[in-house]
């Protein structure tokens, strides 16, 4: 479990605070951060304090994310009459964020200028990120570099966790179903929760998050992992099937169904599972699609599925480098047959939309689905819709990537979103997702 209380170091003591997270103090004024170790999806408390009355400061964060790779943020702040600065109480007054945001260093953590790597996620979960606080005097713009940067009045190492202690995680080859399974500490048996990502991005940091809430959290891969297929160009419905059969039958998966989270891609291929089985009791589907995009030949019950319109000349090359693709998806595509047959799921599914969404026009795709699902006569179905978020949804005080690399262009895109919206969205979105898992499986059991 975490240590309690405050973790302190002066600016003579950076390098040794990466190393040892010991605390120093030479100057007046420090960095109090309560508590020291957390995981990414908790709250904590940033103070100053020794500082002046009055005394205009810049905070700032940064993440040494690999060698080549670095994330920061910094926010201006005034002291109060007695030489502090609260995140959770004072107000920015400029920098990355402003107003009262006690966690906005480091949700608005971006990456450095003209860096190849601009989306912070974790490598390996089993490792925290480090993140580094300093206070300066005055209000200054740290993204200069550090030939134009004063030495920092006091500085501080926090520890954002993605797997509590005693959380274990197991590499799954069971028959031709690869993963990893996250089971939390103790006895179980647990609620069952399937994680997938989109595009090919085996991340584990969701499912290593959701066994922190109880769970027995399994990130079903179904390609670019182990000996799957780099690509999700050729899937078919057994694979899905034996992974839920496996899964739900697990000795320590609680009887009565799991649940399923999907983003992305992974959001249609959580509507076609919910299709397969009955063992399925709740989904989550995130920015989704409602049909099979066309870069994916699925095998539904022998049967391929038909698949979204693309228009290649529609992508769009943007002043910066990056693409827009959008536009790319013909939404005169989105006709009846061409949409997963959502009216025969039979668990309630929940839908997140993000109203900025760039990477795809998510709105319409939960539009079609539940218009099918009512024309149907069926209403186990909830929509959940964030005005100025983006495509990536992730755990709440993650940062927001706008722009960054996907696999199936080979290229960076602009996945949309509002850095201020977006990070709210995840705040509010999370604890939603976690009792909608939760509360779906009690009334399965009814």
């Amino acid at each position: 479990m975490y240590s309690r209380g405050l973790h302190t170091c002066t600016a003579l003591a950076i390098s040794a605070a990466f190393r040892s997270h010991r605390c120093c103090s030479r100057l007046m004024a420090s960095i109090a951060v309560s508590p020291p170790t957390s995981l990414v999806t908790d709250k904590v408390d940033i103070r100053v304090t020794g500082l002046g009355k009055q005394q205009p400061v810049t905070l700032t964060a940064m993440v040494q994310y690999s060698r080549d790779a670095q994330f920061q943020s910094h926010a201006h702040y005034t002291a109060d009459s007695s030489g502090s600065v609260v995140c959770s109480r004072h107000a920015a007054v400029g920098g990355s964020f402003s107003g009262v945001e006690q966690m906005g260093l480091l949700w608005s953590l971006q990456p450095a200028a003209a860096q190849r790597v601009k989306r912070m996620i974790p490598r390996d979960i089993t490792k925290p990120l480090e993140v580094q606080l300093c206070v300066y005097d005055g209000h200054i713009d740290t993204r200069r570099g550090q030939d134009g940067v004063p030495a920092p009045l006091a500085s501080c190492v926090v520890e954002r966790r993605f797997i509590r202690d005693g959380v274990r995680r197991i590499v799954v080859r069971e028959g031709r179903v690869r993963g990893v399974l996250y089971l939390p500490e103790g006895e179980g048996p647990f609620p069952g929760v399937i994680d997938m990502y989109g595009s090919g991005a085996n991340f584990e940091h969701r499912a290593a998050l959701l066994s922190c809430q109880g769970f027995a959290a399994f990130r079903l891969m179904y390609c670019n992992f182990d000996d799957l297929p780099k690509a999700e160009t050729h899937l078919d419905s057994e694979y899905f099937t034996d992974a839920v059969d496996w899964f739900s039958s697990h000795p320590l998966v609680q009887p009565g169904g799991v649940g399923v989270v999907g983003t992305s891609f992974g959001g249609v291929l959580a509507l076609i599972m919910g299709t397969l089985t009955d063992k399925i009791n709740a989904i989550v589907w995130l920015n989704g699609f409602s049909a099979m995009p066309v870069s994916t030949q699925f095998n539904y019950k022998g049967k391929i599925l038909p698949t979204l319109g693309f228009d290649i000349s529609r992508v769009k090359v943007m002043e910066e480098g990056h693409l827009y693709i959008l536009d790319s998806l013909d939404d005169l595509a989105l006709e009846p047959e061409k949409c997963i047959q959502v009216e025969t799921i039979a668990c309630p599914v929940l839908f997140v939309v993000s109203e900025d969404d760039k990477n795809l026009r998510s709105d319409k795709m939960a539009g079609q689905a539940i218009a099918r699902m009512e024309a149907h006569g069926k209403n186990n179905h909830q929509l959940l819709t964030y005005p100025g978020a983006g495509h990536l949804l992730e755990p709440p005080y993650m940062p927001h990537s706008k722009i960054s690399f996907h696999p199936i262009p080979g290229a960076d895109v602009d996945w949309g979103g509002e850095t201020r919206a977006h990070c709210a969205a995840q705040e509010d979105l999370w604890p939603r997702m976690i009792a909608f898992l939760r509360n779906s499986r009690l009334h399965s059991q009814l």
